[in-house]
């Protein structure tokens, strides 16, 4: 019963908000979190008590230490404890995955990296533990964030409940942002993986260096569609319940530097380590030293967000080459170029990096990096390819220009320019990609 299914988009959600807008305000969360673990057991039942034996002892951890406040050594041992078992949970987790092809316990990474932060904010009085467990509960453990997030504050929900915005113009809203995300999850991801399948059944002896492109290419549209949209769909889910999710992506294969690429990609999870990593680290206060081990440390955290593997570890060095090259040498002459230059520079440094990303091993991704320079044997193309690309390439086009703000851009012109029409058509536009997103569900 996940995003990708009928059953939750015709069963499932209606139910959930029926049950949320009919319960009195001082109920609405427990509903929802009710609605939280009724889907939790819907898809990942094994692993119910693993999510609730994570979240429910960081929430212990956090009444500790508020009574122990004045007991130094008995709040280290229980902060300290909540860390390790986080940490550790994650580890085990991601080997188990990558030792013998099992999935990631559902929701996983979003509700350890959660409450772990939550535990840090309450040990160094960043945050207020109140003990109401339902709103906690509701926080850690949210429906439409578990599969990529966004991850939000407690006190930034706890302001949002105290005072909830249920007008038309924010449920509005929040249904733009969530058949975006549906239409990006099942049309332009399901679309490109599809492709990239079609490409990695290619025989080995029938690859060519446009075949080792494209495989690069899809993977990476694969992967940036698949959490934009389950993001997109958290973001206008929470909406429904009154509720406002922080963006987690923002148009990131434009960005104008690689520092400004990981500004704008997976940017909550990049702000949690920048906040609980870099900064208590001493940031770039430390001297030069200080600020090459301090990024080198983040940049692989950012990487391994993804797995325990190699090349996602090589992944995170690759970037800190280049944001370490631009902070002390190359970020002046990028704010002089006009700002296409920049992007251009931008786009070929990421794209290049997700070979190192998409690759099962370093050796694969050097083999990837020679044909695709045709430094091997393999024809530029042949008609297995052509074939391929003739069939699928208005998905291909679709990925590359709805990974840019084009579309924003064009659909601000006509607000501006001719509201009436902008508003009357913008309904039927949206009726129309659910329509279309449904379709393909079907």
């Amino acid at each position: 019963m996940g995003f990708n299914t009928l059953t939750f988009h015709f069963l499932f959600l209606p139910v959930a908000m029926l049950l949320f807008y009919v319960c009195p305000p001082k109920y609405k969360n427990a509903a929802l979190v009710l609605a939280s673990f009724l889907f939790y057991v819907a898809n990942d039942l094994k692993n119910l008590p693993m999510l609730l034996f994570s979240v429910m002892f960081d929430y212990l951890v956090c009444a500790k230490l508020v009574r122990s406040n004045g007991q130094m050594k008995g709040r280290k041992i229980a902060f300290w404890l909540s860390i390790i078992k986080n940490i550790g949970l994650m580890i085990a987790a991601m080997a188990m995955r990558e030792l013998s092809a099992q999935a990631l316990p559902l929701g996983l990474m979003v509700y350890t990296v959660t409450s772990m932060g939550y535990v840090i904010d309450v040990y160094n009085g960043d945050e207020r533990f109140d003990g109401n467990i339902v709103d906690y509960l509701l926080f850690t453990s949210f429906f439409g964030k578990l599969y990529a997030g966004p991850i939000v504050q407690y006190s930034d929900l706890k302001t949002q409940w105290e005072s909830r915005d249920l007008s038309l113009e924010h449920v509005q809203k929040g249904l733009q942002l969530y058949v975006a995300g549906l239409a990006r999850l099942v049309i332009l991801a399901g679309g490109i993986l599809s492709v990239q399948q079609a490409v990695e059944a290619i025989p080995e002896g029938e690859k060519t260096v446009l075949s080792v492109w494209v495989l690069i290419i899809t993977s990476t549209f694969g992967l940036y569609y698949t959490l934009t949209g389950y993001c997109d769909m958290a973001r206008g889910l929470a909406s429904f319940f009154g509720m406002e999710f922080p963006e987690n992506f923002n148009y990131p294969f434009q960005a104008r530097s690689v520092s400004d690429f990981f500004n704008r990609f997976n940017i909550t999870v990049t702000r949690f380590i920048n906040r609980y990593v870099y900064v208590f680290l001493g940031a770039d206060t430390n001297g030069v030293l200080s600020t090459i081990v301090n990024t080198l440390l983040t940049t692989m955290l950012m990487g391994l967000w993804f797995g325990l593997r190699l090349n996602y570890l090589v992944w995170g060095i690759y970037f800190t080459c280049f944001i370490l090259l631009e902070k002390y040498f190359l970020m002046k002459y990028l704010q002089k170029i006009p700002p296409i230059f920049d992007r251009i520079y931008t786009f070929i440094i990421v794209m290049f990096s997700f070979t190192i990303f998409s690759g099962s091993s370093l050796r694969e991704t050097a083999v990837n990096l020679q044909c695709m320079f045709g430094l091997g044997s393999l024809p530029l193309f042949n008609n297995r390819m052509i074939y391929i690309l003739s069939t699928n390439y208005l998905i291909i086009l679709l990925s590359f220009f709805f990974a840019t703000s084009l579309s924003a851009i064009i659909g601000n012109f006509i607000r501006a320019k001719l509201p009436r029409l902008f508003h009357m058509a913008g309904g039927l536009l949206y009726f129309g990609i659910f329509v279309a997103s449904i379709s393909f569900l079907i």
